[in-house]
């Protein structure tokens, strides 16, 4: 079901009067509440710590050096965009006080909320919203997106920015208010301090609800609770909304073993443990110090096709590889109990704005003859189809065993390479070594901006009339055409010309303490408005 606003269309109707924030932000001398729940009085606590177990160290606390997850969950505790998306996964505006655009849709005047300051205590201004976006479009992968189209950045006054594009775009917001490569602002200052590893840790330097306090490496990072922080009036909602820190520090603790996190929450060693096995639901489920939390919507796991040397460069046979895959059994061997995944044909997530079954009929058809047809209608004579997939992330490697069965079944030669991680992201870029590469798409905000419809990306889709079909989605502001749009591209590209393959949507499986309440269990995890009850 569709759920809201198109998320680059929602922020640009609105207009919100935030005029500024009185000194002392959400305030440090805040009463505990008192809530009733099941007939019984309970409390939230003021705690002084929350102790988050995370899959591993950051290898930068710069938000705009890297898009690893690990960087971006602590990132934008310390740091806020001009946007950010709500429970929805519309945009809404964060530092943005209200939008302008123009008919043509190729200028935005932005607006800044007044009275907003960075942890170093100076007022959030115009400068500072320059100097970060221009570095964000430089080093970021969305950035790089808005980059193509846009012309200049212009600053008005102190409160208020402009951006020119050369062509029009109705996604500028949703790439600017997207957490993962979120477009955080820095003070200026920050921004000239960088070097070629990024910003220095004394100017990780935000205006969000905690501020960077120390990194011990292979240790902790920790975040202090920023006493004057300025928060929205409206009400909370994913990362939107007013944002209420209730802890005076958050410890991020790197921990590898899935299991350990999983045995620190039930031990009270921490009160959060992120990413462990789907297999562990059970024993995180009976426990009764801990709780399961499904993340949902994720990622989806796909197979990415070589176009551009080998047999699929022929669109038929990558129409025969579609044909005789059997979606159900691959997921149900990668991931075993179906909370952790869905048979679904959409690019986009059915929770998500732009949801599409458009190909639906393309998807799952299991039709081991019809597979053969399309396969004999090729050149193909039985030349080995090299698939290289990865043990690193177990459910790509489970995939690729059944799926290379039901290939062979179909009558392709299918050679798997079992390699690390980090081997496909070299190899992938060669053409002449692989037909299929094992891969995941992370949750993304708008259809417009998924990077692998770009013909640079690797397995060359390269197409002039698809990527005009991208222009008009971008460039399209009517919420009703524009669904259309995507509906053909859907159907008429991703499942007819078969450029990658999705396979299905997976879930993410963590643990929290049962004492940590008013969790949100999105795709971004964060820790504010949540709170410890006793």
């Amino acid at each position: 079901m569709k759920r809201g606003l198109s998320m680059g269309l929602a922020v640009m109707m609105m207009a919100v009067s935030v005029l500024g924030c009185g000194k002392g932000g959400q305030g440090s001398s805040e009463s505990p509440e008192k809530t009733q729940e099941s007939g019984a009085v309970t409390e939230k606590i003021q705690a002084e710590e929350l102790k988050v177990a995370v899959i591993g160290e950051p290898s930068t606390l710069d938000v705009h050096m890297t898009s690893a997850f690990i960087t971006q969950e602590i990132g934008y505790h310390i740091l806020e965009g001009l946007y950010t998306i709500d429970g929805d996964y519309n945009t809404v505006p964060m530092l943005a006080e209200d939008t302008k655009v123009s008919e043509d849709n190729t200028h935005y005047t932005i607006r800044l909320r007044k009275g907003v300051t960075f942890h170093n205590g100076k007022e959030l201004t115009a400068q500072d919203v320059e100097a970060s976006l221009k570095r964000w479009v430089e080093k970021t992968s969305y950035g790089a997106i808005l980059g193509k189209i846009l012309d200049k950045i212009q600053v008005t006054d102190d409160y208020t920015v402009e951006l020119y594009l050369t062509e029009p775009s109705v996604v500028v917001t949703t790439l600017l208010a997207f957490p993962n490569q979120q477009g955080g602002i820095y003070p200026k200052e920050s921004i000239e301090a960088a070097g070629e590893k990024g910003i220095p840790e004394e100017y990780i330097i935000g205006t969000g609800p905690y501020r960077f306090l120390e990194h011990r490496p292979d240790q902790y990072v920790k975040l202090a609770k920023y006493q004057e922080y300025c928060p929205r009036e409206e009400e909370p909602s994913g990362h939107g909304g007013r944002k209420t820190a209730y802890f005076e520090q958050l410890t991020f603790i790197p921990v590898s073993e899935d299991a350990v996190r999983k045995d620190g929450v039930s031990t009270g060693e921490y009160h959060f443990g992120e990413q462990i096995s789907t297999d562990m639901y059970d024993l995180v489920e009976m426990d009764p110090a801990s709780e399961p939390v499904v993340i949902k919507p994720w990622w989806w796991p796909m197979m990415v096709l070589n176009k551009k040397e080998g047999i699929f460069v022929n669109v038929k046979a990558r129409q025969a590889l579609l044909a005789c895959l059997d979606m159900e059994a691959c997921m149900k061997a990668a991931f075993g109990n179906e909370l952790f995944y869905r048979i679904d044909c959409s690019a986009m997530f059915q929770e998500q704005p732009m949801y599409s079954e458009g190909g639906k009929d393309m998807y799952n058809q299991h039709d081991v003859e019809k597979a053969k047809a399309l396969l004999a209608e090729t050149d193909y004579k039985g030349e080995p189809v090299v698939w290289y997939t990865t043990k690193d992330y177990p459910y790509m490697y489970k995939i690729a065993v059944v799926a290379s069965q039901q290939m062979k079944e179909a009558g392709f030669n299918v050679d798997v390479q079992v390699v690390d991680w980090a081997t496909i992201t070299q190899v992938r870029n060669d053409p002449s070594a692989y037909n299929i590469f094992s891969g995941a798409t992370t949750f993304t905000p708008d259809p417009g901006v998924l990077p692998h419809l770009d013909g640079t990306w690797p397995g060359w889709w390269e197409n002039e009339e698809k990527d005009q079909m991208i222009v008009e989605l971008n460039a399209q502001a009517d919420e009703e055409k524009r669904q259309q749009i995507w509906d053909e591209f859907q159907e008429t590209w991703i499942w007819g010309d078969v450029p990658f393959i999705k396979i299905g949507d997976y879930f993410l499986l963590s643990s929290r303490s049962k004492d940590l309440k008013n969790f949100d269990e999105g795709p971004f995890t964060f820790f504010w408005n949540c709170y410890l009850e006793k």
